[in-house]
């Protein structure tokens, strides 16, 4: 592998997110700044905008239900996966949702997002948004199970998945794009300008999030699962795109998000469910930084 290859794609690729999420991060540890209010500006405004401007300018018709597949496909290796490490290793009930929330739950959002822009353009940010949206609604949805197996409010979670403002806001934006409708030109400004403004929004609040993390205990266990997320989550994709026959852009794109660290709202389900939080946070917060040098490596293989 060619050392000036990685070299640019860490300066220019992983440099730029870096940087915005270092800022982030000091102003969370340095000012003590909460992220709730602006992670909820993202979630209700810039993130909605984001997705309605991607589906309502994308061509993705024919690759809608490939990566459709591929991402349910993936969760579903995943989660076969966890089952059989977790039962070799012989963790606890708890213990065992809490490695699943860190393996299954990745940041194609406030990373995947931006990293996919960066790397691969509009086009890329285009295949990104769909696979977030599906993942996103994935999410909401394994909630339901998580909750299942503990004390948490299964009812509240299916609900959870009608408040997401990013579905709504993708499928908005595909219905106006297969009907051809056309916006009034400041609405659509309007718009993409919000949406411009949620990519490094989005780092911000990653960065603040992870100022408020702690590494204490849990550190094989922590170990373990930031090495399935990084190291044997590519492969997996790898693998599934293959088989599937997904090629181009749009498998690289499949590969990398499904490649992210663990993502931050794994932390806050963790808390929600009382699935050792710790043990979460800590493997958001590993996988985060070593995943600057595994999206390196990833990238220039793609690329």
């Amino acid at each position: 592998m060619n050392p000036a290859i990685l070299l640019a794609i860490l300066l220019n690729v992983i440099g730029p997110i870096v940087l915005i999420a270092a800022a982030g991060y000091a102003l969370g540890r340095g000012l003590k700044v909460e992220p709730r209010a602006l992670a909820r500006a993202t979630l209700y405004i810039f993130s909605p905008a984001l997705v309605f401007t991607s589906a309502y300018r994308s061509k993705l018709e024919s690759e809608f239900i490939a990566i459709t597949v591929y991402a349910l496909l993936t969760t579903l290796v995943m989660g076969a996966l966890c089952l059989i490490i977790v039962k070799l290793l012989r963790y606890d009930r708890v213990t065992a949702s809490a490695f699943e929330l860190g393996v299954l739950f990745f940041n194609a959002g406030n990373y995947g997002l931006p990293l996919v822009l960066f790397a691969f353009g509009e086009e890329g940010l285009a295949h990104a948004v769909l696979f977030y949206t599906i993942v996103a609604v994935q999410t909401h949805t394994l909630a339901v199970f998580i909750a299942a197996r503990g004390t948490a409010r299964s009812r509240d979670a299916v609900g959870n998945i009608f408040r997401l403002p990013l579905v709504y806001a993708f499928a908005l934006g595909f219905l106006a794009n297969q009907f051809g409708i056309v916006l009034p030109a400041p609405i659509i400004k309007a718009v993409e300008l919000t949406g411009n403004a949620a990519v490094p929004v989005l780092l911000t609040v990653l960065g603040i999030e992870l100022s408020r993390i702690q590494v204490q205990q849990d550190r094989g266990a922590i170990g373990i699962a930031t090495f399935v997320r990084l190291a044997i989550a590519p492969v997996v994709a790898f693998a599934l795109t293959g088989a599937l026959g997904i090629t181009g852009l749009t498998r690289a794109v499949c590969i990398v998000q499904s490649s992210m660290p663990t993502a931050v709202n794994a932390t806050i389900l963790a808390v929600e469910f009382n699935a050792r939080p710790n043990l979460v946070a800590g493997t958001v917060f590993v996988s985060t930084l070593a995943s600057v040098i595994t999206l390196t490596i990833l990238l220039a293989l793609l690329m």
